[in-house]
């Protein structure tokens, strides 16, 4: 009986059940692709490489999912309140409190089952997409992927997890709630007092967001450079909670403003959509407040995701610049030599050239004693002649250095490369050089070394040699950088016990490595962006719906004074789309700001073909594909009420506003 029931309910009231119905689905989909993935052959190989991947997707999961679950009861308390005059008149007539709990239970089951059938469906595509985005980011050829039986037993459970926490609040308040609250109207909130005091309130908060992300974006330049972001960490916070205050009062100033102006309130239908605005906006401030806020997330950390894949595509070129390279500190034992490893690397891949070359130094440390700690970290002076430090930068496609009688220091720490060496000067073989400036530009030429400096050839004559160093370019730039690594690695003692020791970097393995962490970043953090903007828009679309008796009256009465249906329709357009605006408009436009910062970003870097058009692109196409979300939730949240609020005349509209 209650499943007959339950399923003639669901049919008939399919178009208020459309909203729980794709959240539902779209968190499936989302979550199946995801859990397919982490058990997928690609992350699990790549896993041994990134010990961190399977625990992040776990992460953004478990997170995931508690912010869907939180959702979703809300839905079911919106469907709740669509329904408890009927809940009320089943009282009435004589079922149990009991008997309407399960009838609930099995109307949200039987949906949240179609849902997760539905979302599932969805998700087989949904993750051979996120195995091609994965395959791309690795850049190795995308082959279709096999489903996990782990993956798909997982998203089960979750999903019925899901459904019932989802579900238990429901229950719980039909146990609790009273016959004469299920029967009683709603109280009508009254339009915004106060405008002037709010437009006071929403200028300030302007001057404070602004001010808050003009410091925010100081200390990001810091952080880059100092690397340390535990203040940047601070401003980021407190710039959420600008966002959020301006926000909440912005939207409680523009509608009373407008209804000020006489000349726009008597144009049209302008009226009746400014009051459907102005209604309910005390509590529709913190809603507009609590989303914008959540979209501001969710663009920021896309466009970090994306900023650290081009990071990573420039780096790799930077930290290991050639296919191979050889680094062997003299004063050490070492199990494979340079010549031994030369000949497993050409079983490999035959060596298309090599470039020698050698760090000098007499254990000396005139120049290193103006940084801090250098006597805990042991470093001397070491020197590399000009002529072998261009060779290597005229094979990375770099301009030549010019030294005359100076030195240049070479480091992959800005902390370093700002320390100030102008009052140093360094006397090699009777000659001084003075300091001729710092630089993080150019690659790490020396992947064991902190800092060295280039110093004239002439500088090092006769100076002993402490480094024997060499950069291999492979005619196999793709070789099995797995298996060369293994082989090039040994087991040594040291006086703390056995150690691997390896004088190779590979830069296949270096790029397989930076390109796992980084695809499971973007993939983890789309995951997470797309659920937090999906999750927004369903509560802006419920908290939208869940006015719908308000507005039949109105609309009735708007039909009575003459306006047909495409006046109203026009109406409820312009009245969705503002509401719908008012919490995406600031963060759909930080995409401008975004792109410079991470153009600046890039600058810091030393990444100086990078312009902010890439960040920019990257940031609009983002903010695009949030827009395309937006605009469907708004589109089934505008079909949906159209089809409970518009009065097309005959039955319906009846005399109070309400159908028949």
């Amino acid at each position: 009986m209650f499943a007959k029931l339950a399923l003639r309910n669901v049919r008939r009231q399919i178009r208020s059940y459309l909203i729980y119905f794709v959240t539902v689905a779209l968190s499936v989909a989302l979550m199946f692709a995801v859990n397919n993935l982490s058990y997928s052959d690609q992350v699990r190989q790549l896993a041994e490489k990134s010990n961190d991947m399977r625990t992040m997707f776990t992460m953004v999961t478990v997170l995931s999912c508690l912010v869907t679950a939180l959702v979703l009861s809300y839905a079911t308390g919106f469907m709740l309140k669509l329904r408890k005059k009927e809940f009320g008149m089943y009282l009435t007539l004589g079922m149990t409190r009991r008997n309407i709990q399960r009838l609930f239970a099995c109307e949200t089951g039987l949906l949240s089952f179609l849902a997760l059938i539905t979302g599932m469906g969805a998700g087989l595509v949904i993750f051979q997409l996120a195995v091609a985005l994965f395959a791309s980011i690795l850049e190795i050829p995308f082959a279709v992927s096999a489903y996990s039986p782990q993956g798909i037993l997982l998203t089960a459970a979750v999903g019925l997890g899901m459904f019932l926490v989802s579900t238990l609040a429901s229950l719980r308040y039909l146990k609790k709630v009273t016959l004469s609250e299920l029967l009683k109207e709603e109280a009508a909130e009254q339009s915004e007092k106060h405008p002037a005091l709010w437009l006071s309130l929403s200028a300030a908060t302007l001057a404070g967001l602004i001010g808050c992300l003009l410091v925010t974006y100081q200390n990001l330049l810091a952080a880059f450079r100092q690397q340390d972001g535990v203040a940047l960490l601070l401003w980021l916070a407190i710039d959420l909670v600008m966002v959020f205050l301006f926000h909440f009062t912005w939207s409680r100033t523009i509608v009373g403003v407008l209804l000020r102006n006489k000349r726009l309130k008597n144009k049209g239908t302008n009226t009746v959509v400014l009051r459907g605005l102005s209604g309910k906006m005390t509590v529709n401030a913190v809603l507009i407040g609590a989303l914008a806020t959540l979209l501001v997330f969710a663009i920021v950390m896309s466009n970090v995701a994306f900023g650290e894949r081009i990071y990573e595509e420039h780096s790799i070129q930077k930290d290991c610049p050639y296919d191979v390279m050889a680094m062997f500190d003299l004063s050490e034992t070492q199990a494979i030599s340079m010549e031994e490893g030369r000949q497993i690397i050409a079983q490999y891949s035959p060596i298309a050239s090599e470039l020698d070359f050698q760090l000098y130094s007499l254990g000396e440390t005139t120049l290193c004693s103006s940084i801090l700690g250098y006597d805990e970290m042991g470093w001397t002076d070491k020197f590399m002649p000009l002529s072998q430090f261009n060779a290597l930068l005229a094979g990375c496609g770099y301009e030549p250095v010019t030294l005359d009688q100076a030195y240049l220091l070479i480091t992959t720490v800005q902390g370093i490369c700002d320390v100030d060496f102008s009052g140093k000067t360094v006397t090699l073989n009777g000659t001084p050089y003075a300091w001729a400036g710092s630089s993080t530009f150019y690659p790490d030429f020396a992947r064991r070394t902190w800092l060295y400096f280039v110093v004239p050839d002439e500088a090092v004559a006769g100076m002993p040699v402490s480094d024997a160093c060499a950069a291999y370019t492979l005619a196999d730039r793709r070789p099995d950088a797995a298996a060369m690594l293994e082989d090039l690695t040994a087991v040594q003692e040291t006086q703390y016990g056995p150690e691997e020791q390896c004088n190779f970097a590979i830069q296949e393995e270096y790029r397989l490595y930076c390109s796992a962490n980084t695809g499971t970043l973007i993939i983890g953090t789309l995951y997470v962006s797309t659920v937090f903007v999906c999750m927004a828009l369903a509560i802006l679309s419920i908290k939208t719906l869940s006015t719908l008796d308000d507005e039949r009256r109105r609309f009735a009465v708007l039909y009575r004074l003459g306006a047909d249906e495409k006046m109203q329709k026009a109406a409820l357009f312009r009245q969705i789309g503002a509401f719908f605006l008012m919490p995406s408009a600031l963060p759909l436009l930080f995409t401008v700001p975004l792109g410079a910062v991470f153009g600046k970003i890039y600058e810091i870097w030393g990444f100086a073909d990078l312009s902010g058009q890439k960040a920019m692109e990257t940031a609009v196409l983002i903010s695009m594909a949030i827009a395309g979300v937006y605009g469907l939730y708004g589109f089934i949240t505008y079909r949906i009420a159209c089809d409970h609020v518009v009065c097309r005349g005959g039955e319906s509209c009846s005399r109070d506003g309400l159908r028949p």
